[in-house]
Formats: C-alpha cells, structure tokens, sequence
C-alpha cells in the first residue's frame, strides 16, 4: 500500500471537520475496553441495579415507577437518579441478563461523551489539533476506568452527556439567540439532574462563563436572567420530582459540614489521580490513601500556574470552576460511604483539561514538530496501558473483591464481600477469615453476624449459629434474613429434639 494513502485519504488538512476523528474514537475504545464485553457484575451495586430490578427492568410499562422512587427501588432512599435505571431498562429489554449487552452501553455512552467532548473543546479553543488530543486523553485515561468497566460507573458517562449536550445548546443560545437552543438547553439540563444531583451547580458554571471566557460576547442582561430563571424553574420541577420521590429525604446541614471536614484530605489524593494515574483502587478509602502522588502533583501544578507569565486567565478560571463545581459535591454526602470513588472525576477532568488550554505553552503546541507528537504519543501508549490493566479488575466478582482489598485492606466492606465471594466459592476457610476481618475494623459492619451464622449452621454448629444471629438483630434490628435464619435454626433444632425422642 502506497504510504501516503493515509495521509491523502484521512488525514488530509482538514480531516479533523469530518467523521474520521469519531471514527478514531470509536476503534480506541473498544481496543482498550473491548475485553470488558466479556466480563459480568462485579456484586457491588450492579447486582442490586440489575438482577434485583430485573422484574421492573424487563418491562417498559413501570417507566412510572423508575421516576417515582430511589435509584435501587428500595425503601433506603437518598439517590434520584431514574435515568440511570432507564438506561438499564433498555438494555434488559435488548439482552435481559445478557451482561455484554450492558457493557456495550457502557461503551457507546463513553463513545457519546467522547464525541460531544471533542465538539466542545474544539468549539471553545478554535485549535482543532489540541481538541483532538486533549479529547483522546480524556479517552485513555486510566482515571475514569471504573466509570466504563464497572456498569454502575455508567451514571457519570450519562450525566457528562447531558451536562455537555446542555453547555452546547446555551453555547448556540448565547451565540444565535435562538428559541430553540434554550428550549434545548434546559431539557438537557433537566435530564442532568434526573441522571446525578450534582447537575443542580451547573448554572452556577454558566455564570462564571458570562464573568470568564464568554464576556467578549457581551451577553445582554436580560438574556443572562434568562438562562438562569430558566434554569431555576427546571431544578425546581426536578425538586418536586426528587421530593416526592424520596419522600423529602435530605441532608442536614452539620452532617455536610462533618462529611467535608472527614473526606476533604483524602479528596486531593483523589483528585491527583488525574495528573498522576498511577495509584488506581477500585474501592478507595480514607484509611487505606497514599498521599505520596498527591504532594508531588498538586504543589507540581500549583507551581506551574505561579510561575507561568503567560496564561489566559479566563480560560483557567473557568476551568478551575468547572472541576471544583463538579468535584467537591459529592464530599458533602456523608461520612459513611467511600465517597473517593475514581469515576466521579469523569465530569471534573474536563474542567482540569480547560484549564490546561491556559498555558501558552500547551496552547500554542506545534504538532509538526516530532518532540511534541513523540511525547503526546507516550503518554497516549502509557496511560492506554494502565486503564487496559485496571480494567481487568472489574471481570468478576472475586476478583474486584481481591484487587479492593489490596488496595484497600482497613475496609470493612471490602472484607466482609470477598467472605461472600469465597463463601460463594465454597471456600469456607477464606470466608470467615474475611468476616472476622470485617468485624476487627468495624465490630458493627452489617450482615457479617448473620453471614458466620450460616456457615456455622451449615457445619452444625448451632449454638455458635444463634449466637451470631442474635448479634446480627442487635446491630441490625428488623434484618429479614437474619430473623428468617433464626427461625430456620429454631426449627431444625426443634426437629433433632423429636428425633433424638
């Protein structure tokens, strides 16, 4: 083949304007997350979202009842998020248990965010070339692993897609001052918010683009109070939805301010994973966080942008907006959960890439010189190795369940689900040595009482049985299993005192 077909066929001056960069997008992300076609649930939440819900999933009549209550149908009610479980419902409809056919959405909606992406930052820089390769970074980048290969991640591709299907709409808004485009904008806004709560600070953005890198448009105060009284009257639709839904659940003030005081250190190692990828976990927690990355890559970047001269600032504080008004939310939770979970920097990576577009230095990159390509490439092949690497971590359950407690070996939830995969496995042995890991870090973890009295009811050895199921009930009132296998073992004992008669 002549060796200038490429170059002459698809990658011709201009080539970045047509379809062959999508192209490109498409063929990278099923080399790097095609294995992930062949993987199953990894029984953290996925289990619940989809084999638990299957009898509501498999048919589009209770389309009702995924917009009327919480995201796992259940009576602990705090996450709205009926998208996600739409998204869910159309792949059960297409292959009910098939799991390949849920990895494939996972893909195609990496594929969607990944296309839309591109649109913007091209669209924003007027530098096609960066777009491109700030696009394929974002693409590779091992940080954002969990959100494709792990089913439940699907809800940070999908809030990315409407938060920037939204950006694009009030883009051509404030551009054409068309109906339409407003009307857009806030449907998409709307769908945001019925995809992950953390959407609702998303006009907080837009008025920091009319301060930033939108005030050469000169937007008209009017249209200004438009956008935001618009978008105040959607988010106040999706409030009554949530409310109602979840039956007003809310956070009280003091539990934010505790949860932010509790997460907020472990959220900078956290968020140096975008800079240096190199301290993945599939399960992080405070406990377990190595700080060593992130006093390399925070103080590292803090001097970059002291002692670079020549910045835009309007880029890089829009930019900076845009990763904390994304980033910092899901801090203010709670204290009980492992809030540091890597796909939630799906959305605020964008941010941090704006703010690179400030540097002159990457601004006016010469991507005919062969340094600047070789680097780009390295670092392309680099962080490509790790996410197909990482990715490998979410194949089955015992697995994730290994590589959370390599990493994360002081939670209390990761050793009390890998006793569950070894019990699963039939290794009794590994599964209460797990268990009585579980209970050392936390004596009060849920479920684990209950969990050694089945394995000492199966050896039959009922007293120590009953006794970890009344321990179950003290910590856990009203648990149905444990109630259900207390009974259970009441009986049978009752039935070998007939015997023995």
């Amino acid at each position: 083949m002549d060796s200038n077909f490429f170059k002459k066929h698809f990658f011709f001056s201009g080539w970045l304007n047509t379809w062959r960069p999508y192209f490109l997008f498409f063929l990278i992300i099923f080399i790097i997350y095609g294995q992930t076609l062949f993987f199953g649930l990894t029984y953290w939440d996925d289990n619940a979202l989809i084999i638990d819900n299957q009898e509501i999933l498999s048919d589009f009549r209770n389309i009702k009842t995924i917009f009327s209550t919480d995201a796992f149908f259940s009576d602990n009610k705090f996450y709205y998020r009926p998208m996600l479980n739409l998204s869910f419902m159309v792949d059960a409809q297409l292959g009910h248990l098939n799991y390949a056919v849920y990895h494939i959405s996972n893909l195609l909606w990496h594929l969607l965010a990944i296309s839309l992406l591109f649109l913007i930052l091209k669209r924003l820089f007027k530098k096609p070339p960066l777009a491109f390769y700030l696009t394929l970074v974002f693409l590779v980048h091992p940080v954002l692993t969990q959100a494709v290969a792990w089913l439940p991640g699907r809800n940070d591709s999908l809030v990315t897609v409407f938060i920037l299907l939204a950006f694009w709409f009030f883009l051509n808004f404030v551009d054409k001052y068309k109906l339409s485009s407003f009307l857009l904008y806030l449907v998409f806004f709307w769908l945001a918010l019925l995809s992950k709560e953390t959407s609702v600070f998303f006009p907080l953005l837009l008025v920091v683009y009319f301060f930033t890198i939108g005030k050469e448009k000169k937007i008209a105060r009017s249209d200004q109070g438009l956008i935001l009284i618009g978008s105040a009257a959607v988010g106040f639709i999706w409030f009554l939805m949530r409310y109602f839904a979840l039956q007003g659940e809310k956070i009280s003030t003091e539990s934010a301010l505790i949860s932010v005081f509790h997460n907020l250190p472990a959220a900078l190692a956290m968020g140096a994973k975008m800079i240096l990828p190199f301290n993945l976990s599939v399960l992080p927690v405070a406990a377990d966080t190595n700080f060593i990355f992130s006093l390399i890559a925070w103080p590292a970047l803090i001097l970059v942008i002291l002692l670079s001269r020549r910045k835009n600032l309007n880029y890089l504080i829009f930019g900076i907006a845009w990763f904390l008004i994304f980033f910092l939310p899901p801090f203010i939770v709670s204290t009980a959960a492992p809030y540091l979970l890597e796909h939630r920097l799906y959305l605020p990576l964008i941010g941090f890439l704006i703010a690179l577009f400030s540097f002159d230095s990457i601004r006016n990159l010469d991507w005919n010189k062969k340094i600047v390509w070789s680097v780009g490439a390295l670092i392309l092949c680099l962080f490509s190795s790790i996410t197909i690497w990482h990715s490998r971590d979410f194949k089955e359950p015992l697995i994730f369940w290994q590589a959370a407690i390599k990493d994360s070996p002081h939670s209390p939830l990761a050793n009390r689900n890998l006793g569950v995969m070894y019990y699963f496995n039939n290794d009794i042995a590994n599964s209460e040595k797990y268990y009585r890991a579980s209970l050392t870090l936390n004596p009060d973890e849920p479920m684990v009482h209950n969990n050694l009295g089945v394995i000492y009811m199966g050896q039959k050895r009922f007293k120590e049985a009953e006794e970890e199921f009344n321990k179950e009930l003290e910590i856990n009132p009203g648990y149905d299993k444990a109630t259900y296998n207390l009974n259970d073992l009441k009986l049978r004992e009752s039935d070998l005192l007939i015997l023995k008669k």
